[in-house]
């Protein structure tokens, strides 16, 4: 896999409903950015109304990457393309980009995303409660005569 010199923007589309998915998505929000990068839930109207298609991809499975070049990458790359967007970890990307280390990348995320929803639930199941909570809120819309009203 080789990465470039500069990029212009990523978008990572991923399981909003996934403890562990959105602990990641924390996380490299709050790192230096080397770019921009964008995160959209899979699930949501938005991520289709910008990546028409993005379904046939099985995004439920593994994470997808959409670079500003048209790249598209899934699983272990994706997770490399989040980390390359942090700045200071560019230099691990590479390495992890390299072809000793992601064929490993590539087993340990297949590991991860057999077993995310069980992890999730040990390791995050305090963010999976809060994920669910809010989108009960959401789905606990009233619509009178064509008129919603969110409680």
């Amino acid at each position: 896999m080789k990465l470039p010199e500069t990029m212009e923007w990523i978008e990572v589309f991923y399981d909003g409903r996934c403890g562990m998915c959105c602990s990641f998505h924390e996380w490299i929000a709050r790192q230096p950015r080397a770019f921009v990068i964008r995160f959209v839930p899979y699930q949501s109207e938005e991520a289709e109304r910008v990546f028409p298609g993005l379904g046939t991809l099985d995004p439920a499975r593994e994470m997808v990457v959409r670079t500003s070049e048209g790249g598209i990458f899934r699983g272990a790359e994706a997770w490399v393309w989040c980390l390359f967007s942090c700045s200071n970890h560019q230099a691990a990307a590479r390495r992890l980009a390299g072809p000793r280390l992601l064929p490993v990348a590539v087993r340990a995320c297949r590991v991860l995303a057999a077993n995310r929803h069980a992890l999730s639930k040990v390791l995050f199941g305090q963010k999976d409660r809060k994920v669910r909570e809010k989108l009960h809120r959401m789905e606990d819309e009233v619509c009178a005569g064509g008129n919603c009203v969110n409680r």
